[in-house]
């Protein structure tokens, strides 16, 4: 069982505010994965952890920094996977 609850869409007790945030995350083109239902706890961290999220992988986002290519940032993760023996 978690520790912090998750959030899901089809719960009917499930906060507006909280429905709100997931659905923003679901109409930008993210799947709705547990560690964005277990932010939406606190909408306004989600909303900031979703900022911080769209600033790396959209392109064109006005920031005025210059973003890395989706290979790039696949290249990373594996990177970051094989030096740290992750297999999640």
């Amino acid at each position: 069982m978690a520790r912090i609850p998750l959030d899901h869409e089809s719960d009917p007790t499930t906060d507006p505010k909280i429905l709100a945030a997931l659905d923003r995350i679901t109409s930008s083109g993210f799947p709705a994965l547990n560690v964005f239902r277990a932010l939406a706890n606190k909408p306004e961290a989600l909303d900031g952890f979703m900022a911080f999220v769209n600033s790396i992988y959209n392109t064109g986002s006005g920031t005025g920094y210059s973003t890395i290519t989706p290979k790039e940032t696949e290249l990373a993760y594996t990177t970051a996977t094989v030096v740290n023996n992750c297999h999640y």
